[in-house]
């Protein structure tokens, strides 16, 4: 860059507080944009998404992925119905009163009242018992004729570990392509999987770590990391060229 030039770019960037860059926006930022650039954004058919709240990733995932259907799997009542009112005028998004654990059955969440905190493994104080049913994501695609699922995201308070390990059929077959899943990069606490035990299970199917988004500082006011989003990719889109293989759009029959 001339140095003119980098002396104009300095003064935007200090009056505006913005950064600007070159060549788009850095590896690292955007999970989607990072998605688009070596595998194709036309090309993520199926997307679920485990942890789904109230449907805050779901209608981000709409917009990011235009071609996508989205299976949004969220267990608690109340944050199930505020999920199907918020995602109720899109077609594209498929809402499921589950959880996704190793096994089906059911089993009792701790409901914080702050939902998003709401855990299967966490028992705060003031938080309250509620019975919930449990799938596994693989039972949940075959009975579904689901294929493969291009993209995998998973928020469920430390109990990433379960989802994945009823997904391992899948991951065997590198029928999921692409995982995101919450994480802290230290074992600090018990509400977030560590990344070192996330990366040595999907290491045991051959995945490899493509990147670590949305870095979220401890909100005590420790200079420290508190957790972030690590996303995973099979192995044979980690290859040179990988690309992820077109599946026909599909329609859900709501359960």
């Amino acid at each position: 860059m001339l140095p003119i030039l980098r002396t104009a770019k300095g003064a935007v960037e200090r009056m505006t507080g913005l950064r600007i860059y070159r060549n788009g926006l850095p590896h690292g930022v955007s999970v989607a944009l990072d998605i688009d650039k070596r595998y194709g954004i036309e090309n993520v058919k199926i997307i679920f998404d485990v942890g789904a709240n109230i449907g805050q990733s779901a209608l981000a995932y709409v917009q990011d992925f235009p071609r996508a259907e989205v299976y949004s799997f969220e267990p608690v009542s109340g944050p199930f119905a505020q999920l199907r009112a918020n995602t109720q005028h899109l077609a594209r998004i498929h809402p499921f009163q589950l959880a996704m654990g190793s096994k089906p059955g059911q089993a009792v969440i701790h409901v914080n009242e702050l939902s998003v905190k709401s855990s299967i493994l966490q028992d705060r104080a003031g938080d309250r018992a509620e019975t919930i049913q449990v799938e596994t994501v693989a039972a949940f695609a075959d009975r579904q004729n689901i294929p493969s699922v291009d993209f995998l995201k998973i928020d469920t308070e430390g109990f990433d570990l379960e989802v994945l390990a009823g997904a391992a059929p899948l991951l065997e077959q590198q029928r999921i392509h692409l995982v995101l899943s919450e994480c802290q990069i230290l074992p600090r606490t018990n509400y977030f999987v560590s990344i070192g035990k996330l990366a040595e299970y999907l290491q045991g199917f051959d995945y490899e770590l493509l990147g670590i988004y949305e870095q979220q500082p401890n909100w005590s006011g420790e200079n420290i990391l508190s957790y972030c989003n690590a996303l995973f990719v099979c192995p044979k889109l980690s290859e040179k060229g990988g690309r992820l293989n077109s599946q026909p759009n599909r329609s859900a029959a709501l359960a």
